[in-house]
């Protein structure tokens, strides 16, 4: 099973802080997991590795250390060795809601790139590893988000059903205001209510007026709605009210590529944003701001430049199907 509507990737980047992780290793372990946190938290993912996969060679039962080098693994777009990752910290710790959370995510991306054989497997364990993911902690709102999109998008012989993907929004409306409008808006997209969606992400910016997320989701909408000149007019009011956050770049420059619409200016942000990207940015992340600029670059009639930005977006995420086929349709 492939997810009609994909999720923008970078809704995954905004934010790494870690929250809920289980047991540390005692003494030096504990210290160097500590560091690993802390070199994580900072983006410096190499030197996190480093110290992860030392604590892994002292002692293999220290959860935390698979957990983190699962997340490095997604940031560099790695799905096989998160999931690897992923499932020994599962294994280590059944009882952790964030373990389970984000082993459904690593399959769930690798879901996306499956042949027609292998998505439906990996597809019914990506609902089992959330499903267990709010067993474990009614509160994990990220696995109930995720179940949200594969009941409303699944055939009900694996589960999918839009009662169940209504009630898990209900749910998450209870714990996360706007969370529950983005949820809200994500259903009305499936059902391809354009209005409903529109009004959801709408309140959704009302909620968190500093949430990329949810002023990116609304300018998609009004994109999918045939209004770009509102979609660019919702990522200038997130640039005005954080004119330092490099995602307001990155998403200035995304909307530009989508809909041609001041292409200088979206270009112009693009090459801030690759120059000084989030620290959060994952590779993928980085790969699309050479798309949007490949798609920049087509509608000048650059196609040379544009060939070199997909080119150079396959080189950063070689599994981009967007980048893929843009460049094949330059041929």
């Amino acid at each position: 099973m492939a997810l009609k509507h994909a999720v923008p990737a970078f809704r995954y980047s905004v934010s790494l802080m870690v929250v809920g992780l289980g047991v540390l290793a005692s003494g030096a372990g504990a210290q160097s997991i500590d560091r690993a946190t802390r070199l994580f938290n900072e983006a410096k993912y190499a030197e996190a590795k480093g110290e992860l996969v030392a604590v892994q060679k002292a002692n293999e039962r220290v959860a935390t250390a698979p957990y983190f080098l699962g997340r490095i693994a997604m940031i560099g777009n790695d799905q096989d060795e998160a999931i690897r990752q992923f499932e020994r910290a599962v294994q280590l710790e059944d009882a952790n809601a964030l373990y389970h959370y984000w082993l459904g995510s690593a399959l769930g991306e690798a879901a996306k790139r499956a042949n027609v054989f292998r998505a439906p497997l990996l597809a019914r364990r990506v609902r089992k590893e959330w499903e267990r993911a709010v067993e474990l902690d009614p509160n994990q709102v990220d696995a109930r988000i995720g179940l949200v999109g594969f009941y409303a998008q699944a055939p009900s012989v694996m589960g999918g059903s839009m009662d169940k993907a209504r009630a898990q929004a209900a749910e998450i409306a209870k714990r996360n205001a706007m969370r529950g409008a983005m949820s809200r808006g994500d259903l009305a997209q499936y059902e391809e209510k354009p209005a409903a969606e529109i009004a959801a992400y709408q309140q959704a910016t009302l909620l968190a007026p500093d949430s990329v997320v949810a002023f990116a989701a609304l300018a998609d909408a009004l994109v999918r709605a045939g209004k770009p000149d509102e979609a660019l007019a919702a990522t200038d009011e997130f640039a005005r009210r954080r004119p330092d956050d490099p995602w307001a770049l990155y998403n200035t420059g995304r909307i530009s590529g989508l809909t041609g619409l001041q292409i200088d200016r979206g270009e112009a942000a693009l090459k801030r944003f690759l120059a000084a990207p989030a620290s959060d940015a994952s590779a993928p992340t980085i790969a699309l701001s050479h798309y949007y600029l490949g798609k920049i670059a087509e509608k000048r009639g650059a196609k040379d430049v544009a060939r070199v930005q997909y080119q150079t977006a396959l080189k950063i995420n070689p599994k981009s199907r967007l980048s893929q086929q843009a460049l094949n349709a330059l041929k």
